[in-house]
């Protein structure tokens, strides 16, 4: 995928739409269909905050284990995904570290990556790669990718050895950060060391 073309499925993750009702934005620069998916994301976090007034206040105080309990009361994974934007990133860590590596999947798909990866490289190792495991369940391929690009050396190094190669390279093509793919390509072993360096070479060349 092109890097405009892995911004627009982002985008049209975040509102919620097919692909192919942003094939217009397709001769934009993907910096600023990324800006633009931010501000949608921000606006949308943003405009949901007065509303999760008493569940934010009360995660913010209760104990850790209660929180959780709060935070993903009747398994709603947007709600949790907005109180992970709010919340300060010690105490987010602390609850997403006593949620479900099912639910944090879930919930991820919601979140803009970019601005949670304090919180992401909080997340013990075995943990971020069972929610990479989830992902790749899933076929969240858009997903992975974004916590391939923000993944610590450990977490990657984790995920590179216990994702099988064809999840690792569906992820890989919807990475639109050429030095993530180098990154990972660095650590991996051969065959996929030399396939993630196709990739982003297949990259250069659409963009």
């Amino acid at each position: 995928m092109t890097a405009s073309a892995v911004a627009i499925s982002r985008l049209a993750a975040a509102l919620d739409v097919p692909d192919e009702r942003l094939s217009f934005l397709a001769d934009r620069p993907a910096a600023d269909i990324d800006t633009f998916r931010r501000l949608v994301t921000g606006y949308f976090f943003d405009s949901t905050t007065d509303g999760l007034g008493k569940i934010l206040a009360a995660v913010r105080v209760l104990p850790a284990p209660v929180a959780a309990k709060v935070a993903t009361h009747n398994d709603s994974v947007l709600m949790t995904a907005h109180l992970a934007s709010v919340l300060d990133i010690p105490r987010a860590i602390s609850v997403a570290r006593r949620l479900r590596p099912e639910f944090l999947a879930r919930a991820a798909a919601f979140l803009d990556l970019q601005r949670s990866a304090e919180l992401i490289a909080g997340l013990p190792v075995d943990m971020s790669l069972a929610v990479s495991r989830e992902l790749a369940a899933r076929e969240d391929w858009l997903t992975l990718g974004s916590i391939i690009e923000i993944a610590t050396e450990e977490q990657l190094t984790a995920c590179l050895r216990g994702l099988d190669a064809d999840a690792l390279l569906r992820a890989a093509r919807t990475v639109a950060d050429l030095a993530t793919l180098e990154r990972a390509a660095a650590v991996a072993t051969e065959p996929l060391a030399t396939q993630l360096r196709d990739i982003a070479a297949v990259a250069v060349d659409e963009a």
